[in-house]
């Protein structure tokens, strides 16, 4: 095939792949540079830290305008089909239904455009579904389906996920509706307590998504799609899992000269990563990691950690008199 033997040329032209990275890169300045990162960062720049709403605000009035996302798609398409080799100069996104590129993100938003495939939707809906399909984000969410697809989604809630959340908080989830989208039509959710399925579609489903920072919840929470019961949480910011990553790496590697930064971290505002290094501070040094353990069994805020730490510290005191006699 022609197609196939071009491409075949395009790898074996080392030139041509340097042009390629040249594109991506001189698109990414550009990008920074041009007038619509700069009306992003305009609209985002003087807006009070921890308000949740008024980003919302400010993304819906940027989601109203559809010439910059025309703009968007169209330079990248010309970009792909000039160099077959050409990557978007953006950190991609993916899930077994969905693809993006995020576009935008500073401290208080994460703004990507991504496409939902109708064959990806189809072949997930025609399989086996898995028991634990209903996720809800912890955050606040801005959708735009700049085209809907012809797609149908149902609506979820469950209890608002808070600071102190527990498995026995959690209750069950509950589907409140059903109804179709249309193109252009702009979705707030608050994803500390909703979120919604894609029932079904009859094309690609373009969609900007904008995950909103200020107010998020520290975990993100799943349910039955059977029982509709609480199955798991996780983190919900990327940042709480690479502490946790980095101070179990620390623990294996035995580096003691690192205890006073994985301490630091014992103060985290989310709970399930002070715990997470609570106790790899203790596999590193049991003895340094004894003020810190006691401060949380006094009063931590979470009730489970704070529980945690009282018995873990009754453990550690016994063994450490254990040592000494």
């Amino acid at each position: 095939m022609i197609v196939s033997s071009e491409l075949r040329a395009w790898a074996n032209d080392p030139e041509r792949q340097r042009e390629a990275r040249h594109a991506a890169d001189g698109l990414a300045t550009s990008w920074g540079d041009g007038p619509i990162h700069r009306r992003f960062a305009e609209s985002f720049a003087d807006l009070p830290d921890n308000d949740a709403q008024a980003v919302i605000a400010a993304v819906e009035a940027l989601f109203a305008d559809d010439l910059w996302v025309d703009t968007l798609i169209a330079t990248l398409a010309a970009e792909m089909h000039r160099n077959p080799f050409f990557e978007p100069p953006f950190r991609h996104i993916s899930s077994d239904v969905h693809k993006g590129l995020i576009v935008y993100e500073d401290d208080h938003v994460s703004i990507a455009a991504g496409v939902s495939g109708v064959t990806d939707l189809a072949g997930k809906k025609s399989g086996i579904r898995p028991a634990t399909s209903i996720a809800f984000s912890g955050q606040a969410s801005v959708f735009k389906f700049v085209k809907s697809g012809g797609a149908r989604l149902s609506f979820w809630r469950v209890p608002t996920i808070t600071e102190t959340f527990t498995a026995s908080d959690a209750g069950r989830c509950e589907r409140i509706g059903e109804r179709a989208i249309v193109n252009g039509e702009i979705l707030v959710l608050d994803g500390r307590c909703e979120t919604f399925i894609i029932e079904q579609a009859s094309s690609n489903i373009v969609i900007l998504q904008a995950s909103v920072k200020p107010g998020r919840a520290p975990v993100a929470v799943e349910y039955s799609s059977d029982s509709r019961a609480f199955v798991g949480c996780s983190a919900a910011d990327d940042s709480a899992s690479r502490i946790q990553m980095i101070t179990t790496l620390l623990r294996k590697l035995g580096a003691t000269s690192a205890v006073p930064a994985i301490a630091a971290f014992a103060d985290h505002p989310n709970f399930f990563v002070r715990w997470h290094v609570m106790r790899d501070l203790i596999g590193l040094d049991p003895i340094a990691a004894l003020p810190h353990l006691t401060r949380m069994a006094a009063g931590d805020p979470h009730p489970e950690t704070r529980e945690a730490a009282r018995r873990t510290l009754v453990r550690l005191r016994q063994a450490t008199m254990r040592k000494a006699a």
